[in-house]
Order: C-alpha cells, then sequence, then structure tokens
C-alpha cells in the first residue's frame, strides 16, 4: 500500500481518537476508533474510485442481555432522492425512483426516499428532535449515498467519493453527524 494511504489512514484514526486496523485483506483500508463515545469504523474496499468509503457507529453498548430488546428494535434505510422537485414526477411515474415509505415530513420526503420495518418506532426516531436535520446535513454536506439504521445496533454510512479524493473534514464532519443520530438512539431506544 502507497505511503499515501498509509498516511491518510493514520490521519484518520487521529480524527476519531482510534488506530490503523490490519484486516488481513478484507478491505484495504480499516480504522478503528471513538466518536464522541461510540465505537467508530471507517472502511473503504480499495482506497481508489470507483470504491466509495463507509462509516459505522455502534450503539449498542450498555444494552441489558436480560431485556426484551425486540421491542425497540427496528431497521431504517436512507438514500438520496435522485429526483427533486417536478422531476420527481418522472422519476416515480417511469419507475425510476421509489416513492419511499410515509414520514409524514415533507422537506424530509422530498429530498430523501425511506424504508423501514416498524413505522412507530422509525417515526419515533426520524420526529426525535434534530434528527430530521442531522438526516438532512448529511445527505447535504457529507453526500451520503446510503444509510442504515439499526435501532438496536448502530449506524451505517456508505459515501461514494473514494478513499484517495476523500476531504479529511468531511470524513470528521460525517462522524459527528453520525455520533449525534448514535446517541438519540442510545437516548430513546437503550433499556
Amino acid at each position: 500500500m502507497s505511503s499515501e494511504v498509509d498516511a491518510k489512514q493514520k490521519t484518520i484514526a487521529k480524527l476519531i481518537d482510534g488506530q490503523v486496523v490490519d484486516s488481513d485483506g478484507r478491505v484495504a483500508v480499516c480504522v478503528k476508533g471513538v466518536a464522541k463515545g461510540f465505537p467508530a469504523t471507517f472502511e473503504a474496499f480499495s482506497p481508489g474510485w470507483p470504491f466509495g468509503c463507509s462509516y459505522a457507529i455502534e450503539t449498542n453498548l450498555l444494552q441489558n442481555p436480560q431485556s426484551n430488546a425486540n421491542d425497540n428494535q427496528a431497521k431504517i434505510s436512507v438514500i438520496p432522492r435522485v429526483g427533486r422537485g417536478l422531476l420527481s414526477f418522472f422519476f416515480h411515474t417511469f419507475l425510476f425512483e421509489s416513492k419511499g415509505m410515509p414520514v409524514n415530513d415533507k422537506k424530509l420526503q422530498s429530498r430523501l426516499i425511506f424504508s423501514y420495518d416498524d413505522q412507530a418506532v422509525a417515526m419515533r426516531f426520524i420526529k426525535y428532535p434534530g434528527v430530521a436535520d442531522l438526516l438532512l446535513t448529511l445527505e447535504s454536506e457529507c453526500k451520503m449515498k446510503e444509510m442504515i439504521i439499526k435501532t438496536d445496533a448502530g449506524i451505517y454510512l456508505s459515501q461514494a467519493n473514494s478513499f484517495n479524493s476523500m476531504n479529511l473534514d468531511l470524513c470528521k464532519a460525517t462522524f459527528n453527524f453520525m455520533a449525534d443520530l448514535g446517541q438519540v438512539l442510545a437516548d430513546s431506544f437503550s433499556d
């Protein structure tokens, strides 16, 4: 691996108070650390184009094994819309893009597509104060390609930017916003 890639990995490790991890050929780039108290992982299958980067925040740190975790368990998927405004009509009509599942927020639904397996739990998370703004920021500022939120485990986010072209400030901001969402999961869904 090149010295540029190694140097960038070490810089990311410093950003999240972590270390570079040798993943035994599974991925070319792997950094594990902590973002606002939550275990954080940054990975890239390969440092160059066309492979993007992925982020993960684990939130199930204090879960009680005797509790009934299925009560608050839900999976929420979020992806940005391709067609917006008048274009969204054509994208929906010609089946290029799903309408998604309703979240009772026109601004969110105009920019993001949601799917979930438990509407009540998903609405509880999405309607939590500040979550809508964090989701929109991750979409617009952090260039999220996909986000999966598991209320009993944590958050996974992918970006289309390759590791080589990634901005380190963007990486740090992405981890901070994800950790803020992780705090919501910990506050709202832990037993």
